[in-house]
C-alpha cells in the first residue's frame, strides 16, 4: 500500500513540475537590429537628400525578419533627427536600433554674437545660420535699422561673404521707412584669430519714398566689418 502511495505522489510531483515549465517564457532574447550604412549621417541642408537604407534584423527563434523605420527627415530644413528601426519575434521580443541624421548649414560656424563697426556707428549684432539655404548667415539687425532680421548674406568661394542679391527691408528704422540694400563686391577675406571670426559686409543703401518724413535718397556705398565676441 505504502509503494503504490509513493508512485502517485511521483506521479503528481512530475505533473506539478510539467504545468510549471509549460507556463514558463523559454524565448527572451530579442532580435538583433542591424543597420545598413552608417549609425550617423550628415547631411548639407537643400543640397543632399536624404536616402532610406534601412536595416536588417535576425532572431534566434525566428530567423530572419524585417524592421519597421520610425520617424521622418526633412532635409531641407537643419536639424538633429533620427531614425528608429524596429523588429518584433513571435514571443513577442522587440529589438531596436537607431540612425542619427544630422541637417546643416556649412556656414554654422560663424554663428554668434559679433562687435559691428561701420562708417558711424559701432554695436552689437546677432549672427545665425539659415535654418533652409545653405552658407547663408542671417543678420539681427542689419545696418543697424532696428527691423532688419531677415537681410541675408552669403559664404562666397568659402574665403568671404557677400549680401545675397537685391534685398529690401520695409519699414526699418524710425518713421517706418523702407530701404533696399544691394551688393557692393564681396566683403574682407574671413578671418579666424584666437578662435573667433571676423569679416567684412560691403553694401548699397538706397532709402525708398515713405512719406514726410522718408524722402527717398541715392544708393550710398557702406561696409561693416565683423568681429566675433
Amino acid at each position: 500500500m505504502k509503494k503504490h502511495l509513493l508512485t502517485i505522489t511521483a506521479i503528481a510531483f512530475t505533473a506539478g513540475v510539467f504545468v510549471f515549465t509549460g507556463c514558463s517564457k523559454d524565448d527572451v532574447t530579442a532580435p538583433v537590429v542591424t543597420l545598413v550604412g552608417s549609425e550617423n549621417i550628415t547631411l548639407i541642408v537643400g543640397e543632399q537628400n536624404y536616402v532610406e537604407l534601412g536595416a536588417t534584423a535576425t532572431d534566434n527563434k525566428d530567423g530572419d525578419l524585417t524592421p519597421t523605420p520610425s520617424g521622418t527627415v526633412n532635409d531641407d530644413l537643419v536639424g538633429i533627427y533620427t531614425v528608429t528601426y524596429s523588429a518584433t519575434d513571435a514571443a513577442g521580443n522587440v529589438g531596436e536600433a537607431t540612425r542619427t541624421v544630422t541637417v546643416r548649414n556649412e556656414a554654422d560656424i560663424y554663428a554668434g554674437e559679433y562687435t559691428v563697426t561701420s562708417p558711424d556707428t559701432i554695436g552689437t549684432q546677432t549672427v545665425t545660420a539659415s535654418p533652409t539655404k545653405n552658407k547663408v548667415i542671417v543678420f539681427s539687425h542689419f545696418a543697424f535699422r532696428t527691423n532688419n532680421d531677415k537681410i541675408e548674406a552669403v559664404l562666397t568661394g568659402g574665403t568671404a561673404f557677400t549680401l545675397n542679391g537685391n534685398q529690401n527691408a520695409a519699414s526699418a528704422g524710425k518713421n517706418g521707412c523702407s530701404f533696399d540694400y544691394k551688393p557692393n563686391g564681396t566683403g574682407a577675406a574671413i578671418g579666424k584669430s584666437g578662435g573667433k571670426y571676423s569679416f567684412s559686409i560691403k553694401y548699397t543703401e538706397a532709402r525708398i519714398q515713405g512719406g514726410t518724413n522718408c524722402p527717398a535718397s541715392g544708393a550710398a556705398p557702406y561696409e561693416e566689418t565683423y568681429l566675433q565676441k
